[in-house]
């Protein structure tokens, strides 16, 4: 074996444009592979790091009105006091928190969780403890948990911090403790704070009910369905005892257990394309592999006369493939090596252009379990590869070889097996290009469905007013919307601003019940919700909201105004679809309120749902529903440019800042950048990016192949074309003698291609948006485009083959 390997290495050196491109395409296929299997092995392989992270269970209610599952306060401590599948379970939300004190103040990420939260995962603070139930209560003492990556930014490290008193949220805070590096639930917290709820409002369902996330740990031998058994029986008495908040005629409608692994809740929505991706980098690997194999059939027709030497002083068959697997394997672990370099910046890539909400992401690596996998691959990769070029190889006639001239044309099964493995790879390509084209139309069809607003040139800042100063429902937190408004309208530049609740895309609406005045009220269960949004008057037209009929909202629609609303087109359709809207009256949450306008439908959830029910009443005739608001300012025509905008933005962060010295203040970002960054859109543009990169890494490897085969195939027949032109042949004869040869290869592989994939892209429809796994115009695209690249790839040695000069071609044998 040594002595194999040494030889192997001065052929491979011998031959270095060979053993570049065979080990480049090598390189291509399974780097590919080391990068995907790193993102895959981050999100649904690597156990989480907690104690028996299998026990971890996720619980929560399915509303079928709700964008996610969730409960409220109430059910948390119901299920906490009577649930005995559990060992322990906890409760959490995330949000944010103001740092007003130790510096600059500073808007942090903040979990605020049930004092048992830590143990129930089984983890504890590096530095300090957890919470106690005393801290985790109404009026209990003010305690914080800092992130390892939060104390070395902003203390430097420290270790005196723990029993300092930082100021969170308008309070001191004592620092308990130090959470180990790395540690990270769900979502990126800095800080850590007790969620101190108020139990008996909460467990009477008075005032706003919190909404949580639940975590809990399963007694060991309980089962997960037994667990959901028991919540349903749980449930049922919530039934009974809270029939306006489980029958089906609540706001939320029907209500429904949800309990799953908490390794399954996180990834269950990224399973479907992750695989995906994995099935399309195989591909990718087939396809490098088959031309790599190509390479090694035509390099071991010119070694027929070495082997049969090797033979004929008594190496075997088996000896003979042995030898050039281990040429082989040394190709492959050289393709293996470049492969995880480029695995290494291939997962950077990934991670930086992957959407945020896709768990653990950010810990893909190359690792010793992908380094593993590459080996493997690597192997994999020298059978694939070398198996049959060592088989043709070694099946040496010593007599007819030896005696053959030094030209003679190759044996015929390497003959036969490079257009067969040819034709595979074509069509391998095929469908991968046929899955890319389907996700890139899908992709543009996304971005092309109407938004009903124009995001060109409008900045966007979420105004979080301080709770202490600013209370809601108070005359001094409108006091603070109002000049947050006049301070920005009145900046050079700006051509309008104005407030929403909301902003499109983000989801996150108000839901009310709805019923129309003056008609019969609708069966119960079967009523419908609207959307609700808070805006302030100057909002449509900052927005770029055409009005279909009445008006916008003015100063005059006050807090004593008389109610009013503005619909948008689908409640106008649903409900006056014979009639005008205006001046009839709804009742929005039980509170008649007058149509004074119809909007244009706007995508407020997501581009891929359905526009809902919506309407906009005026922020100041609804304190009560105030959550907060995000300012809207566009710019004035002709300054819609990167560096203007950039000017603006900052501008309008100074303004806001004037107001609250004391109080961070959020980024102002383009409202296209934010569209930008939704889940539909994000997501749909990270699976189009990946599949397009290896769809294109796989058209590269194919036109290369193609290339190769029938260069090769005019060396081995140089000597035939040389016969036929001195018998008359033209240029042009040859040129499409050679062609058709590359084209009958593109056909075939097309023809087999366009079976497989029409046969594979069904599992794709999941992935699509508005789109046919079997669309004939991408199919037709994409056949094209591949016939186009195998006529290139083929005219080439083409034009070659037809200055071949008849004497020197006949001479030479």
């Amino acid at each position: 074996m040594f002595q194999d390997l040494r030889y192997g290495l001065r052929m491979l050196r011998k031959n270095p444009g060979f053993t570049f491109v065979a080990a480049l395409t090598l390189a291509l296929g399974i780097g590919a592979n080391a990068a995907i299997f790193s993102v895959v092995n981050a999100v649904l392989l690597r156990a989480l790091p907690y104690r028996d992270p299998d026990r971890l269970v996720m619980l929560g209610y399915y509303r079928a009105r709700a964008l996610n599952d969730f409960a409220t306060g109430a059910e948390f401590l119901e299920w906490r006091d009577q649930a005995k599948s559990f060992e322990q379970i906890a409760a959490y939300r995330f949000d944010t928190a103001d740092l007003t004190e130790n510096g600059e103040p500073e808007r942090l990420n903040a979990g605020y969780v049930s004092a048992d939260l830590f143990a129930t995962l089984g983890v504890a603070p590096a530095v300090g403890r957890s919470f106690i139930p005393a801290e985790d209560a109404i009026g209990g003492a003010q305690a914080v948990i800092l992130s390892d990556e939060f104390w070395r930014r902003r203390f430097g490290a420290d270790p005196q911090v723990i029993g300092r008193t930082i100021t969170l949220v308008g309070q001191s805070r004592t620092v308990i403790g130090i959470m180990q590096p790395g540690f990270r639930f769900l979502d990126e917290a800095e800080v850590w704070l007790p969620l101190a709820m108020d139990v008996n409002q909460q467990l009477s369902r008075q005032g706003n009910e919190v909404r949580l996330k639940v975590v809990a740990r399963l007694k060991p031998g309980v089962t997960l369905e037994s667990a959901r058994a028991e919540l349903s029986a749980i449930l049922a008495r919530q039934r009974q005892s809270f029939p306006d908040s489980y029958s089906g005629h609540s706001i939320w409608g029907d209500v429904q257990v949800r309990a799953a692994v908490l390794g399954e809740s996180l990834v269950g929505n990224v399973r479907p394309a992750l695989l995906a991706l994995v099935v399309a980098v195989l591909f990718v690997l087939l396809i490098a592999c088959a031309n790599a194999a190509n390479l090694l059939l035509a390099r071991s027709t010119a070694r027929q006369k070495e082997m049969a030497i090797r033979a004929a002083v008594g190496a075997g068959r088996w000896r003979l493939a042995q030898q050039l697997l281990t040429e082989s394997l040394l190709l492959s672990l050289i393709g293996g090596l470049a492969g995880l370099l480029l695995a290494r910046w291939g997962v950077r890539l990934i991670v930086v252009f992957s959407p945020g909400w896709i768990a653990r992401i950010e810990e893909s690596r190359v690792d010793g379990r992908v380094i593993g996998f590459t080996f493997v691959v690597a192997l994999l990769a020298t059978l694939l590869a070398g198996l049959l070029p060592a088989l043709q190889a070694s099946k040496t006639d010593v007599n007819e070889t030896l005696k053959a001239q030094s030209g003679a044309a190759g044996k015929r099964g390497g003959r036969r097996a490079m257009p067969a493995l040819m034709i595979v790879e074509l069509a391998l390509s095929l469908v991968l290009l046929a899955g890319a084209g389907l996700m890139i139309k899908s992709f543009l069809r996304l971005l092309a469905v109407p938004k009903g607003f124009n995001p060109d040139g409008v900045l966007m800042l979420t105004l979080t007013p301080s709770l202490a100063k600013y209370p809601p429902k108070s005359p001094q937190r409108d006091a603070y919307y109002r000049e947050v408004l006049a301070r920005v309208q009145s900046l050079p530049g700006i051509q309008s601003a104005g407030l929403a609740s909301k902003t499109p895309l983000e989801g996150g609406m108000i839901i009310a019940k709805l019923q129309i005045e003056g008609r019969p009220p609708f069966e119960q269960g079967k009523g419908p919700v609207i959307d609700v949004n808070l805006i302030s008057p100057e909002y449509h037209q900052t927005m770029g909201i055409e009005m279909r009929a009445g008006r916008h909202f003015s100063e005059q629609d006050g807090a004593e105004a008389p109610k009013v609303a503005i619909v948008n087109e689908t409640v106008a359709r649903r409900f006056f679809p014979n009639e005008s809207p205006l001046g009839h009256r709804l009742l929005i949450a039980e509170i008649p309120r007058t149509i004074v306008g119809v909007a244009q439908d706007t995508r407020h959830l997501r581009l891929d749902q359905e526009t809902r029910l919506e309407a906009y009443l005026p922020y100041t005739q609804t304190p009560d529903w105030d959550r907060g608001h995000v300012l809207a300012a566009r710019v004035a025509s002709g300054q819609n440019n990167k560096a203007i905008l950039a000017s603006l933005a900052g501008a309008i962060r100074k303004q806001a800042q004037a107001i609250e010295p004391n109080e961070p203040v959020n980024p102002v970002v383009p409202l296209e950048e934010r569209l930008s960054r939704s889940r539909a859109v994000a997501g749909s543009r990270f699976q189009t990016l990946l599949f397009g990169v290896f769809a294109g890494i796989a058209l590269i490897i194919a036109t290369v192949g193609i290339y190769g085969v029938i260069s090769y195939a005019v060396s081995q027949r140089t000597q035939e074309i040389g016969v036929r032109m001195a018998l008359g042949a033209q240029a042009g004869d040859v040129l499409r003698m050679v062609v058709w040869r590359g084209m009958s290869l593109a056909l075939a592989g097309v023809a087999l291609g366009l079976a497989a994939a029409l046969a594979l892209t069904r599992v794709m429809n999941n992935l699509l948006f508005n789109l046919s796994a079997t669309d004939p115009a991408t199919y037709a695209v994409i056949v094209l485009l591949l016939i186009g690249t195998a006529f290139i790839a083929s005219y080439i040695p083409a034009r070659r083959a037809m200055k071949v000069d008849p004497l020197t071609a006949l001479r030479c044998e």
